[in-house]
């Protein structure tokens, strides 16, 4: 295999970075990184993940700002870095910064991450902003995103926001329906009968579609 790799120092190099950074250990890391003959954006991102992981948040950006060509995965551990720790607003300048300079880099992870923080601070206008941005660069369709932008609204009190895209929607599977029956619950909006009808709907049911209507009915 190493005779197919251009570089196999660096090969080898960058995986000994993902092992120390699994284990935490960024002392040895960042020594490995150091010595790297030919680093590549996989020795990039290697080192940048277990900043960001890890918290490191000045370092974080320090590499970050020193990658000469970032690509997605660089921009999301960066915006999720920020967005894990506490620096909410940082991860939101991440994300616009990305719009504005990188956004062919944009993918369903990113959109994720930033609906989850729209969720976890209650920024209810910047998720529906965040919405719109997912129908333009074609993000509408993708279940994990999907899944987080109705979890989002139905949290957030816009059940009908929730319910609109739910509708619009040309294919949901059981994890989207489970996430809709749960905001249309009793203790959260008190659409029992739309979420009976949502359940009888479904031609595929798990156990968390039960447990909801269940516990919900009670």
């Amino acid at each position: 295999m190493l005779k197919t790799v251009t570089h196999p120092e660096t090969f080898l190099l960058n995986n000994l970075i993902s092992t120390y950074s699994k284990l935490g250990n960024l002392e040895y890391a960042h020594r490995v990184f150091d010595h790297i003959p030919q680093s590549n954006l996989f020795s990039w991102n290697a080192i940048l993940s277990i900043y960001s992981k890890l918290g490191r948040l000045s370092q974080m950006q320090q590499i970050f700002d020193l990658m000469p060509f970032p690509d997605g995965a660089s921009w999301n551990l960066a915006i999720s870095g920020y967005a894990n720790y506490g620096s909410s607003t940082d991860a939101v300048g991440v994300y616009k910064l990305m719009l504005k300079d990188a956004a062919m880099n944009l993918n369903h992870i990113t959109f994720s991450t930033m609906l989850i923080l729209c969720l976890n601070c209650r920024w209810m206008d910047l998720g529906r902003q965040i919405h719109g941005q997912i129908l333009k660069f074609g993000f509408g369709s993708y279940v994990l995103v999907g899944s987080h932008l109705l979890d989002m609204y139905a949290k957030l009190g816009l059940i009908f926001d929730a319910k609109g895209y739910y509708d619009e929607m040309p294919e949901r599977n059981v994890v989207m329906c489970n996430t809709m029956i749960t905001g249309l619950m009793p203790e959260r909006h008190g659409m029992v009968e739309e979420s009976k009808h949502l359940f009888h709907s479904l031609k595929e049911r798990d156990s968390i579609s039960w447990t909801t209507m269940i516990s919900g009915l009670m």
